[in-house]
């Protein structure tokens, strides 16, 4: 009797003790008041009448925000409405078109690799997609009929080179005169699509197309992480899709960052808006034969574009953040060794020029250098949508702000006051 007693207390201790472990597991996220972590909430605060501003100048529809410092998340804010008739205000639960915040994702895959041995930095990539094994160069275009002429270029492109944006892959809306014509002839998409195709197919395709410029030249954004997404897939022998939910989100605990969503998230995607001429922004209902507003809760699902084709919340996207900021590590999970993770977010173009002069480029993330607001060795990247984060491991800061207009001309505005706003904060504790 008395033995019945002891073992059903000590099971009863252990599944006290079970579901106390579990319950720590399942607490992804920590938060404090600015405050705690020697911020000021007087000066935060000021980011909903910053981003108000913008929402009644019509240049933006609103914005979540998100800032953590310390491991712990001190400020949220979600401030407009997702649609044009302001009847759904923004909210937490919103899923944001990362676009080209999907970059550093696909970076960290290639990383993971070369760490298990799969790929080497300066592998040529015509190891792992035989159209690149021979490739030319852009000599001259006609615009009339949209042929071109090239040249074999003198060496082929690495995965160095995709990792800093040095290939020569072009993007077609930074030229869309050349590159955009070249890219939409041979059915090509910037960003990513609906469409029932893959990426195996037309990074096959890339191949056959001239590069912008001689592999390792220059800095040109381009479809270069794209290309290196297709490389991950090869080299893992996983869809990219598969391979960064398995290796990367899963492993991290997050749920709401993906490539394809379900119909029934469709309501929780924030709407795309449109800049017009006036200056103004418009609800998109159609943006062209390459994409669907519903992307990515519609459509084929079958294209994982590796350099914008992720979506979700800002909570999710803070998560891959803080396992950075924590050199590859975040709660006792390890996705990249410490010194793999450090690289990222180095210079890794020795005597190339960057474009910007705030910045240099690492793997995946541009690096700030005598940058006007944020200090050097901060590392950062935005998309198309007017979604943008920093980390700051000076300060041991993250900020992410989330927005869903396609290509704003005011990106540059917002994103220097939300800076100001950021760091006064932190002057003024």
């Amino acid at each position: 009797m008395k033995f019945s007693k002891i073992t059903l207390l000590l099971i009863s201790i252990f599944f006290i003790y079970s579901c106390s472990v579990e319950n720590k597991k399942k607490a992804k996220f920590e938060f404090a008041k600015p405050e705690d972590v020697g911020m000021s909430s007087d000066s935060l605060v000021k980011i909903e009448k910053m981003v108000m501003d913008f929402v009644e100048a019509k240049k933006y529809p609103g914005a979540v925000t998100l800032i953590a410092k310390n491991r712990k998340i001190i400020y949220e804010s979600e401030i407009g409405w997702s649609d044009s008739t302001r009847t759904e205000p923004y909210n937490k639960n919103h899923l944001f078109r990362m676009a080209s915040m999907t970059k550093p994702l696909t970076s960290v895959a290639a990383m993971q690799l070369i760490e298990a041995g799969k790929l080497q930095l300066d592998d040529p990539v015509g190891k792992y997609i035989p159209s690149f094994k021979e490739t030319e160069v852009l000599v001259d275009f006609n615009p009339k009929d949209s042929t071109w002429t090239s040249k074999p270029s003198t060496t082929t492109p690495t995965i160095r080179q995709l990792l800093t944006q040095t290939a020569g892959v072009p993007y077609g809306f930074m030229n869309p005169r050349i590159n955009g014509a070249i890219l939409a002839k041979n059915g090509i998409p910037d960003l990513a699509t609906h469409l029932p195709i893959t990426i195996k197919e037309t990074m096959s395709k890339i191949g056959d197309l001239p590069l912008m410029h001689e592999p390792g030249a220059r800095w040109m954004y381009g479809l270069n992480t794209d290309v290196l997404g297709r490389v991950v897939e090869v080299a893992s022998k996983m869809d990219l899709d598969d391979y960064i939910r398995e290796h990367i989100t899963k492993p991290l605990g997050i749920e709401m960052l993906d490539f394809y969503f379900d119909k029934s998230f469709t309501k929780e995607l924030a709407k795309v808006y449109l800049p017009t001429r006036k200056g103004t922004i418009v609800e998109a209902s159609n943006m062209g034969s390459m994409y669907i507003p519903n992307y990515p809760t519609e459509g084929a699902k079958t294209y994982a574009s590796g350099g914008s084709g992720m979506t979700g919340t800002a909570r999710a996207y803070y998560l891959f953040c803080q396992a950075m900021l924590n050199n590859g590590k975040l709660n006792g999970v390890r996705i990249l060794k410490e010194e793999t993770a450090k690289s990222m977010h180095i210079n890794q173009l020795d005597s190339i020029q960057f474009p910007s002069r705030t910045a240099t480029f690492g793997f995946g993330f541009d690096v700030a250098k005598n940058h006007p607001n944020r200090p050097d060795g901060s590392y950062s990247w935005g998309g198309a949508f007017s979604t943008i984060f920093w980390i700051d491991p000076v300060n041991d800061i993250i900020v992410i702000q989330l927005r869903q207009v396609l290509q704003s001309p005011y990106n540059q505005s917002i994103n220097g006051k939300l800076e100001q706003i950021v760091y006064s904060a932190l002057n003024d504790k």
